[in-house]
């Protein structure tokens, strides 16, 4: 019966806490009037329970890549709520004063190509934002662009018709399969909790 609880728990603890981790950060960054630094210490509070639950799951460190993959895909839930939260105010601003450019160079063989970043001053209605910054100009002095803001500030603004959700549910899924399987078969492999005493 220990043996079935341990393999019960292997499979559980990543998925449970992944599932729990989207529950709580989709309800936190969508709107809720919860302060980022409560977000974020909750969603370290789920991190660090299901580490010690699956710590619980291997004594003398059975479960290591498990665990990695456990940090791995939680932090990966993060990512993916928060690149899937669109911005849920659109707003029309003129834009104030000359736009400025920034260069970011990169370096070495292989790096990206060097980034330029537009910077603009903007008059919006009801002052935010009163800058914006873009990889590319989105207007010229006295044009007017339409920006897609959070209204709680967490998210940067970005153009209205780049306010689309990116995030991708496959990556932080694989990784917490992957630490269930993991955590399967190191307790095969090592005969569960109760054989390594």
């Amino acid at each position: 019966m220990g043996k079935v609880l341990s393999y019960l728990g292997a499979v559980v603890v990543p998925l449970g806490a992944g599932a729990l981790l989207y529950l709580w950060a989709d309800w936190s960054l969508r709107g809720s009037a919860t302060p980022t630094g409560v977000a974020v210490l909750v969603g370290l509070a789920i991190l660090g329970a299901a580490l010690v639950a699956h710590n619980a799951l291997f004594r003398e460190g059975g479960g290591c890549l498990a665990a990695l993959l456990i940090l791995a895909g939680l932090a990966a839930v993060w990512v993916e709520v928060r690149d899937s939260s669109t911005r849920s105010e659109v707003v029309s601003c003129v834009v104030v004063g000359k736009v400025g450019v920034t260069h970011h160079p990169t370096f070495g063989e292989g790096a990206p190509e060097p980034k330029r970043l537009f910077h603009h001053t903007v008059d919006c209605p009801g002052g935010y934002p009163a800058e914006f910054t873009a990889e590319t100009r989105a207007a010229s002095e006295g044009g007017r662009i339409r920006i897609a803001y959070d209204p709680t500030h967490r998210l940067d603004p970005v153009l209205a018709s780049e306010n689309v959700p990116r995030g991708s549910p496959v990556i932080p899924a694989v990784l917490l399969a992957l630490s269930a399987l993991a955590s399967v078969i190191t307790i095969a492999g090592e005969g569960g909790k109760g054989e390594r005493g």
